[in-house]
């Protein structure tokens, strides 16, 4: 008998940086021109809590770009510049979506939990 086993992508390293996904929420790294021109520390951290959700897009050039909503971030003119988006190379639309999809995931496993939560306070 064969048995296939699928792992979750955790990581992906894209042009501009790359994300982890992490036990407390989300780690960017970028290097020091990319991290200025987002206004953000080349090491940039969201929890959970912040996370609204993620989403695959495509750029002008269709490369698919991740995109992670982020509660109270302010609008960024150009995606460019956004600290929360990452540009990946053009095959790897396949690993941004499951990426996408583990973060969704845990985004609402732990809306489950704080609900429970909330009912049993």
């Amino acid at each position: 008998m064969c048995s296939t086993s699928v792992v979750a992508v955790t990581h992906l390293s894209g042009s501009n940086g790359r994300i982890e996904f992490t036990l407390d929420g989300l780690t960017f790294r970028r290097t020091r021109s990319a991290a200025a021109a987002r206004g953000v520390g080349r090491l940039h951290q969201v929890g959970w809590s912040a996370i609204d959700r993620a989403t695959v897009t495509s750029s002008a050039t269709g490369k698919p770009v991740l995109e992670i909503q982020v509660v109270g971030a302010a609008p960024v003119e150009r995606r460019k510049h956004d600290p929360h988006a990452l540009k990946l190379k053009r095959g790897m639309g396949d690993e941004a979506r499951g990426f996408a999809d583990l973060v969704n995931h845990e985004v609402a496993t732990r809306r489950r939990w704080q609900s429970a939560a909330a009912v049993d306070a």
